[in-house]
């Protein structure tokens, strides 16, 4: 057999063969924050914005919030503050220990409004996170929590999230610019069923997060 039929019968096997699963995929998140007087008319606060947004791609060894867990020092400083340093460094660590890849993070917003950010997932580190404070507020935020972009082998296209109120438990003030009254001991983080965002009719969500892939 000649080298060039050799070559020939190789190249069609190549192209004979299923294409290997892609390992990474590219997504966007558009955050539509629809949170304003009209939809939350019980004492609005006029200057109520959203705080910088910090997000990261992870497996199921870390977790960034969820009902019934207590808030990390991180968690707590963006809830609070809308700080994003601890909550770096503590996602930095994360990822020294394999459970977290892609960080990315957003601009704060006045509400109602809109924000976006681009990321990378790994098929090893499938889950997304994000957070972002409900400011001013004592320990109030919205985001997701381990949502998964990856199943039965495929990568998902599109997934989207209602953003509900959550109190990270850290500090017990009940309104917008209450004093500093920290929660000793923590409590755990949990919806939060405040007047200004629960009546007769339920909770009442603050927008939707919309994850599409791009890539």
């Amino acid at each position: 057999m000649s080298i060039r039929t050799i070559a020939l019968l190789a190249a069609a096997l190549a192209l004979a063969a299923p294409a290997a699963a892609q390992e990474t995929a590219k997504y966007r998140l558009d955050i539509d924050a629809t949170w304003s007087e009209e939809t939350h008319p019980f004492e609005f606060w006029p200057g109520a914005h959203l705080s910088r947004m910090r997000g990261a791609t992870h497996n199921s060894r870390y977790t960034l919030f969820a009902d019934g867990r207590t808030a990390s020092s991180g968690l707590q400083s963006l809830a609070e503050r809308g700080r994003i340093d601890i909550l770096l460094a503590e996602m930095e660590d994360a990822k020294d220990r394999g459970r977290l890849d892609a960080i990315f993070e957003a601009e704060g917003i006045a509400v109602p409004g809109a924000m976006t950010a681009t990321f990378t997932v790994s098929e090893e580190h499938s889950l997304v996170s994000f957070a972002t404070m409900l400011a001013p507020s004592p320990d109030w935020f919205t985001g997701a929590a381990s949502v998964p972009l990856h199943s039965d082998g495929a990568w998902v296209d599109r997934v989207e999230v209602i953003l509900w109120p959550w109190d990270a438990g850290t500090d017990s003030g009940t309104t917008w610019t209450a004093d500093n009254d920290e929660t000793q001991p923590r409590e755990s983080t949990r919806l939060l069923l405040s007047p200004f965002f629960f009546d007769r009719d339920g909770l009442k969500p603050l927008g939707t997060a919309t994850i599409v892939r791009v890539e």
